[in-house]
């Protein structure tokens, strides 16, 4: 069952969402840098039977809006709780990947009462200074094979089905006809750099911390200090 597409107004900006499933416990999802709404399909589509699932487009991803400046971290996590309530999707277990994640633990910390539960997918307090920055993509892409061939090589794990399902929502068509990315991470990734510890050692929601099999973003220490 394809999803129900909706937008609404958070913090001044335009939030693009999908839904999945009728009724249910609800689940929050909110994906990494790069990513947007529909890279949950797959996985909602698995538990709408059993949940309510919401995922949002994080702001300049998607088909949510680009703002003109970078918004803080904080901010942005405000603006995607405003978003969820807006939608009465609360209390909820917030699943989080990457940014996502980052976002959650703020609104762990800050909105106790909002969260029956907090997923962390790849993500942990860390220091972004420290770790080297990944090479921008492309500008545009002269056509769909040039495209494909840039999913393929960012993200090596992904199926058949998830590239096309990246081919289907992660580009949009410039006036040229040129294939051009939809997220540019231009509004977030000058906030990233901020210390997570002290939102983190403030959470008290039952939170689940799952890693990559081959990932090396959280290390034993922080492991460690996170229990």
């Amino acid at each position: 069952m394809n999803p129900r597409e909706g937008y609404l107004r958070s913090g001044g900006y335009r939030l693009h969402y999908l839904l999945w499933g009728g009724s249910g416990p609800k689940l929050v999802l909110l994906h990494s840098m790069g990513m947007d709404a529909h890279g949950f399909d797959t996985f909602a589509e698995a538990l709408q039977g059993e949940y309510q699932l919401l995922a949002f487009d994080i702001l300049d991803h998607g088909d949510s809006e680009k703002p003109g400046e970078p918004v803080s971290l904080h901010d942005h996590a405000e603006i995607m709780r405003d978003g969820y309530r807006q939608l009465g999707f609360f209390p909820n277990v917030l699943i989080g990947h990457s940014v996502g994640g980052m976002m959650g633990m703020i609104l762990a910390a800050e909105h106790p009462d909002d969260l029956r539960g907090l997923v962390l997918v790849d993500i942990a307090p860390f220091e972004i200074t420290g770790r080297p920055a990944r090479p921008p993509p492309p500008e545009f892409f002269s056509d769909e094979e040039e495209a494909r061939s840039y999913i393929r090589q960012r993200y090596p794990g992904f199926t058949p089905e998830a590239v096309e399902n990246r081919m289907r929502h992660a580009f949009v068509r410039d006036e040229a006809g040129r294939l051009r990315l939809k997220a540019t991470g231009d509004a977030i990734r000058p906030s990233l750099a901020v210390d997570l510890w002290p939102y983190v050692e403030r959470i008290e929601t039952p939170t689940l911390l799952i890693l990559g099999g081959e990932s090396d973003l959280v290390t034993a220490a922080t492991l460690t200090r996170m229990e």
